[in-house]
């Protein structure tokens, strides 16, 4: 009996401290889930369909795929999943109209080749589970315009090109005017770049760790 006793007096520290180790590791283990949730951004395409790439007669095909670009949605509605700032960047254009980009504000087409710094940028806060309010209009009388995102008009004039080497998107612009339909989706196009707000999210989590280990320690001490 005493040496039953006496080994649950050394094994019941030893099951304590296995205890402390495993809460420490989910400690740590939040701490890295909450960063990790938080430095994640994404872009959400609602509805649409997937499209060939690269579409025939684009004129930028060699340098968006350079860029990994080699998938398109057409039709799809664009929205984001977090809290965070859009901007907006004009790369190119190909047309025999002048089109233009309204958002928060506004950019005019202007030089037509490939800068994908952009020749004009602006930006605009989003909240998590918002449709971005944009639009792609034509000066074209036959234009089919606008195409509107958050109002859902003529997204069939919309192509969004994905790439997996960045979350980066570019908004291709059809205007796709009656007469001529050449359906290339490159009268306009226009990067789209996510940054997600920073939320000082760790913090807590650490104050969660310390107070599980807390309990750990008072549990320590009534084992004693």
């Amino acid at each position: 009996m005493s040496w039953a006793k006496n080994t649950n007096a050394v094994a019941g520290p030893a099951r304590s401290s296995n205890k402390h180790r495993q809460l420490t590791a989910v400690c740590v283990g939040v701490v890295t889930l909450v960063a990790s949730l938080s430095a994640h951004a994404a872009f959400v395409i609602s509805g649409g369909a997937a499209s060939g790439w690269p579409v025939s007669g684009t004129d930028f095909t060699s340098d968006l795929s350079g860029l990994g670009y080699n998938q398109m949605s057409t039709g799809g509605q664009l929205s984001v999943d977090m809290d965070g700032t859009v901007t907006f960047y004009y790369i190119a254009a190909e047309s025999g109209y002048t089109n233009s980009f309204t958002g928060s504000s506004g950019m005019m087409e202007g030089d037509d080749s490939f800068n994908w710094g952009g020749w004009d940028s602006f930006s605009v806060a989003v909240s998590s589970g918002e449709i971005l309010d944009f639009s792609f209009t034509s000066t074209s009388a036959n234009a089919l315009t606008p195409v509107d995102n958050a109002g859902g008009s003529n997204l069939e004039g919309l192509g969004i090109m994905s790439s997996p080497a960045t979350s980066d998107l570019v908004l291709a612009y059809n205007d796709n005017y009656s007469g001529f339909i050449d359906s290339d989706f490159d009268d306009m196009m226009v990067r789209a770049k996510f940054t997600g707000t920073v939320v000082p999210v760790p913090a807590a989590a650490w104050l969660f760790g310390s107070g599980l280990l807390g309990l750990v320690g008072l549990a320590r001490r009534r084992k004693q």
